[in-house]
């Protein structure tokens, strides 16, 4: 037995190695698809226009910083990207407000009950989940018009929090199915109601994954173009994706002031990532923890 063992030990040894190289050829290969697409727009959006033609990936002549100013301040026919900002974050933070508060009540209902009803709807967001969100366009597109509030943010903004809550509702239930009974019982002995339960003790340990499913749709949500390109006709309301669109015209693109929108468009998602990354991290812990 000990020689079989020794012999099993060499030849693990040599596999772990190639696995182990094979993940960091991974990791590298990953890096630089994610890098150099991001590097490329930095370099284009302080180049003229001849200069991103003709060598993308070159090192600029002279750095125009003109370039971010003119996205800045928008073309002559269109609206100063400080506007697209304004209503991407008010489309956003309605969406993931009211979304990620549903969809956490709603995760924590599915996984406390088990009545049947409460369990088909559980299969019901599973099936929101997995529909196409380019299938809700028109509908919503419709809805909208009889509604009266095409080219409105804030009904962007709950369009986007009814397709959020299926995810975060799914995505909570996993997290609450397997949180600790003993705490509850403990709670509902000491004469909590369902709801002190939840406030107090189950929601204080669950900033971990709620950061998660936050961080993920607040990505996917400011990033968003089909649906706010169907909703939002008026040029004043559109968000970041769809106004940075005015930099390219029938004939012709503002190519330096459009990787400089692009820039600024991408900053604000890296920012809430180095945010959020670390208040996850505390999160998780202090959930562990307690």
């Amino acid at each position: 037995m000990p020689a079989d063992r020794i012999r099993e030990a060499a030849f693990a040894r040599p596999l772990d190695l190639t696995l182990r190289t094979l993940g960091v050829l991974a990791l590298i290969l990953w890096l630089t698809a994610t890098i150099v697409p991001v590097f490329a727009a930095l370099l284009a959006s302080v180049k003229s226009q001849t200069e991103i033609i003709a060598d993308p990936l070159g090192w600029p002549e002279r750095f125009l910083i003109d370039n971010y100013a003119r996205a800045w301040v928008g073309t002559n026919l269109g609206k100063p990207l400080w506007t697209f900002g304004l209503n991407s974050l008010i489309a956003v933070m309605t969406g993931i407000g009211v979304g990620v508060a549903a969809g956490v009540l709603a995760g924590y209902v599915l996984a406390r009950s088990t009545s049947h009803s409460v369990a088909l709807l559980n299969r019901y967001f599973v099936l929101l989940m997995t529909l196409p969100f380019v299938v809700t366009w028109v509908p919503l597109f419709t809805l909208s018009d009889t509604l009266g509030v095409l080219s409105n943010p804030l009904a962007l903004g709950i369009m986007y929090a009814a397709r959020l809550i299926p995810f975060a509702a799914v995505m909570m239930r996993a997290y609450f199915s397997s949180f600790p009974l003993d705490l509850l019982e403990a709670a509902s002995l000491d004469g909590a109601s369902e709801r002190k339960t939840f406030f107090k003790i189950v929601l204080p340990t669950s900033w971990g994954p709620i950061a998660s499913v936050t961080l993920v749709q607040t990505i996917f949500l400011w990033n968003d173009l089909g649906l706010a390109t169907v909703v939002l006709l008026d040029q004043g309301s559109r968000t970041l994706p769809v106004g940075i669109t005015q930099f390219r015209g029938q004939f012709g693109a503002d190519l330096g002031a459009l990787f400089a929108a692009l820039v600024m468009t991408i900053v604000p998602v890296l920012m809430l990532y180095g945010v959020a990354e670390r208040r996850l991290v505390q999160g998780m812990r202090m959930g562990a923890l307690k």
